[in-house]
């Protein structure tokens, strides 16, 4: 099979753990023909490269926009009507000599444009796979595009949604990485009832490494993005209110992002300092460390796709307190797991009681569930969906 996979960007590794479309293509390549396309940000990175043995090219996928004049961006509509020729060039003159059989988009954003004009002149089957933005963006209060909006401001927004629905119309084959994302799909256009759900992967293997992070009293652990939408300021509210009575327990969150700095100030006017230690980015096996050593999880997102935090402190067989949000309802269950709602008051009273009574930790996931997310079952799953007929 020769597989042509379009994602949005194309690290090797993403805040310590290997991206879907990644472990793909480096497992694929054995047996079939894979190569990679995705954009070339930031600019910094090669505009070809092999990485773990997969050929991957970057391009600038810029489509010429009106709305960029109306931002006072002359410079990025002078540069969209330059590259969006270029890189339609370079995509066909790949289609011609590649000839893939499938194209697997993933985060479908700004190649679109650009697959939907393959879609019109080469025969292939095309897979779409959703992972969280793409189709969580919609439904922000300040970008909420479900009902069209006939006002100027939102005419890019509208552009963009239109092509989403159109992808998704098109599309042979769809994945979503929850049931939740898969519904919040159908929600924007119905044809996407056509998808269905294959869960993120985990390495299993990383988790044989049992050596614990050391650090001076037991900690609680809460890693990831340090996004608005991780809701890691509630979890500091929230153990602000406990701290006193456990003086015994730190916390640990580990991770970057742009809200850091402003963490950083809260865990300052609420006077925990010295009980909240900002890890900064942990690699993949800096992570096993620090859940090694934990006593449980808070993983407290206010929003929620999938939730590879919870799943990798599963895999490690700690306890997971996490928020009744997204992907994670349909993953954080059974014995050593709580699901409270998205609330500083919620969150506190999960807190209070684990570390009052102790957060059992005996089969926190079943081994068959458990290797329901191994690598080797996703991507046999995606190889599945690929194989099938159009």
């Amino acid at each position: 099979m020769r597989l042509l996979l379009l994602t949005a960007s194309y690290p090797p590794i993403l805040g310590g753990l290997q991206t879907v479309a990644h472990t793909l293509a480096q497992r694929l390549q054995h047996g079939h023909d894979v190569r990679v396309v995705t954009n070339r940000y930031p600019r910094s990175l090669p505009a070809q490269d092999v990485l773990d043995g997969v050929s991957v090219q970057r391009w600038l996928f810029l489509t010429p926009d009106a709305e960029d004049l109306c931002r006072g961006r002359p410079d990025l509509f002078l540069a969209s009507c330059y590259f969006y020729p270029s890189t339609l060039i370079r995509l066909l003159r790949l289609m011609q000599t590649f000839r893939p059989e499938v194209v697997n988009v993933h985060f479908p954003d700004s190649q679109l444009p650009f697959v939907l004009w393959l879609r019109r002149r080469f025969a292939f089957r095309l897979v779409v796979s959703l992972h969280g933005h793409e189709v969580e963006r919609w439904f922000e209060p300040e970008t909420d595009m479900i009902a069209d909006q006939p006002n100027a401001g939102r005419r890019g927004r509208g552009a963009a949604i239109s092509r989403l629905r159109s992808i998704l119309q098109e599309a042979d084959a769809i994945t979503a990485c929850s049931r939740y994302l898969l519904d919040k799909a159908i929600q924007i256009e119905p044809a996407a009832a056509k998808g269905r759900v294959i869960y993120n992967g985990v390495d299993l293997e990383r988790f044989h490494d049992k050596t614990p992070y050391l650090h001076q009293r037991p900690y609680i652990l809460a890693f990831g993005r340090l996004t608005y939408k991780k809701g890691f300021d509630m979890l500091l509210d929230a153990f602000a209110q406990v701290a006193l009575e456990h003086q015994h327990v730190d916390m640990i969150l580990a991770g970057e992002g742009e809200e850091r700095q402003r963490l950083q100030a809260q865990v300052g006017r609420l006077g925990l300092a010295e009980r909240v230690l900002f890890f900064g980015r942990a690699d993949a096996c800096e992570v096993v460390r620090l859940l090694n050593g934990c006593r449980f999880v808070v993983v407290p997102s206010r929003q929620e796709p999938f939730g590879i935090a919870a799943l990798e402190a599963l895999a490690a067989g700690k306890p997971v307190l996490a928020t009744c949000v997204g992907g994670l309802v349909e993953l954080v269950q059974g014995p050593g797991t709580r699901l409270v709602v998205p609330s500083v008051a919620a969150i506190r009273q999960g807190l209070a009681q684990w570390l009052d009574r102790g957060a059992t930790s005996d089969t926190i996931l079943a081994a068959d569930r458990l290797e329901q997310h191994s690598w080797r079952h996703v991507v046999a799953q995606f190889e599945r969906v690929y194989a099938e007929e159009t």
